[in-house]
């Protein structure tokens, strides 16, 4: 009987010492297991692993460091539009994206990777942008598509102003039939003007006709961004194309002051005809027409009149100066 005792008692404890062995070592060496056969997933392959890698590269590459609170939208009213944003970004891609894209591709004929729209989504979701607009259009899919994409535009074009490497500002430009340099010009005034609003600039830096977005920093071209941002947010929500109504201003100031060729002397008559955008094959009376029609447009007393800032009013006299010297050395080729 005594013999039974012992026997049980080493198997009691036989069993508890397996027991405890197992439940420690045992999902360490099943583990292994795993990664040593065939066509097991690991780490390296699990597809929820490989996306969060993803997520974390992106807000990397895009200084969205950090998780986004999962109660991110609990601080402004919800609707299901926001919440189903909130849901597609987290993992990537999604029907937003892709329409984002598809609006991008065929008004602009520029393409996108889902990764940096994604990207721009989750930096949108960030700094709060989405929440700029009204509840009405916060619960409309189309009005916060309209509006992340001239937002998106916002973000592009300014990133080509401060490397100066101009693609999409060229084919935004050509669209509305100016040229590139006059419309980079005109997107830096709105935002200088806009900067203005709380620190003083001079006119000089406002109007000025080089680019000199490359000189600020970040955090003052993001507080020009988030101004214009807050405030055409519910007007961008209608159209994209509402986002260059909004730079009228800019473009009218930008041909005041953009550069033009300048004559070499007064037998220059090709860089005369470039100046007043004539064409040889004119005759006289149609470069008189055209020059007439600029002068109303631009002559220094209806300047004065718009009581434009003072150096751009003094810019806007010397450039009709010049169209009209070129307009003189044409005429004088002709005699």
């Amino acid at each position: 009987m005594l013999i039974n005792k012992e026997i049980i008692i080493r198997l009691v404890s036989s069993f508890i010492f397996f027991a405890i062995t197992f439940r420690v070592l045992g999902p360490i060496f099943f583990d292994f297991l795993k990664k040593k056969l065939p066509g097991s997933s690991g780490h390296e392959t699990d597809i929820d692993y490989m996306i969060k890698r993803q997520k974390e590269r992106l807000r990397s590459q895009y200084g969205l460091s950090g998780e986004i609170p999962s109660n991110r939208f609990e601080q402004a009213p919800k609707t299901r539009e926001l919440q189903k944003i909130h849901q597609e970004t987290q993992w990537g891609g999604g029907t937003l994206v892709k329409e984002i894209q598809q609006e991008v591709a065929k008004t602009y004929s520029y393409s996108m990777a889902d990764s940096k729209v994604n990207a721009f989504i989750l930096l949108c979701e960030k700094r709060n942008y989405i929440h700029f607009l009204s509840n009405e259009n916060q619960s409309s899919s189309e009005s916060i598509k309209n509006y992340l994409v001239s937002l998106l535009l916002l973000f592009l074009l300014i990133e080509e102003l401060r490397e100066k490497k101009f693609f999409l500002v060229e084919k935004i430009a050509k669209k509305l039939r100016i040229s590139a340099n006059e419309f980079s010009i005109a997107l830096q005034i709105k935002l200088l003007m806009t900067l203005s609003l709380k620190k003083d600039l001079k006119e000089e830096r406002i109007f000025t006709e080089a680019l000199v977005m490359g000189q600020y920093s970040e955090e003052t071209i993001k507080e020009a961004t988030d101004t214009i941002a807050l405030k055409e947010a519910n007007l961008w929500a209608k159209s994209p194309s509402l986002f260059f109504e909004e730079l009228t201003l800019a473009l009218n100031y930008a041909s005041m002051i953009a550069p033009m060729p300048k004559l070499k002397n007064r037998k220059d008559v090709d860089t005369a005809y470039e100046i007043l955008g004539a064409s040889k094959n004119q005759n006289t009376d149609e470069i008189k027409k055209l020059y007439k029609k600029i002068a109303l447009q631009k002559h220094p007393d209806k300047i004065v009149s718009l009581k434009l800032p003072k150096y751009l009013e003094r810019k806007s006299i010397d450039r009709f100066n010049k169209i009209q010297e070129a307009y003189e050395v044409i005429i004088d080729s002709r005699k």
